[in-house]
């Protein structure tokens, strides 16, 4: 179930979110994260962020990588606007303390988790990793699909 929080959605319609330039980011979090397009705030998900070596959490931490590269497309055959980025990396995550990741969350950080804006849920992927996904130590590489990590259709 992949999708837009309802917050981002209207933060985007109204101008206040411009995604080209905005510096967004992903955060792991784990199953314990019941996932609801009413959350607003990272704050909301933030309990269940990841804990593994090497990934750092919380506001601000390295364990959420920065989002690159933004492409708009314009996708006439399937009736949409595209957004991609290029693929974040966690390097040697795991190891010594090891989690289950269950989702990707796309994150907006302003000033602390309670006000940093939820944007986008992915917890389906094609390619690697599958998720759910146990960190043991390996490089993660998110795999942004080729037809974009967020689509906007009015459909």
């Amino acid at each position: 179930m992949n999708f837009i929080y309802n917050h981002a959605a209207y933060e985007v319609a109204r101008g206040a979110l411009n995604l080209s330039t905005a510096a967004l980011k992903v955060m792991l979090v784990t199953q314990a994260y019941v996932p609801d397009r009413d959350h607003d705030f990272v704050a909301s998900a933030s309990a269940a962020e990841t804990v593994a070596t090497n990934y750092v959490g919380g506001f601000g931490g390295a364990g959420r990588q920065l989002l690159v590269t933004p492409v708009f497309t314009e996708d006439d055959v399937n009736d949409r606007a595209e957004l991609r980025f290029d693929d974040p990396t966690w390097t040697a995550l795991g190891g010594a303390v090891n989690d289950t990741i269950q989702a990707f969350v796309v994150l907006l950080e302003v000033t602390t988790d309670a006000d940093s804006l939820l944007v986008a849920y992915i917890d389906t992927t094609t390619g690697t990793p599958s998720l759910p996904y146990l960190t043991t130590g390996a490089n993660l590489t998110m795999q942004v699909p080729v037809e974009g990590l967020l689509q906007f259709s009015t459909v």
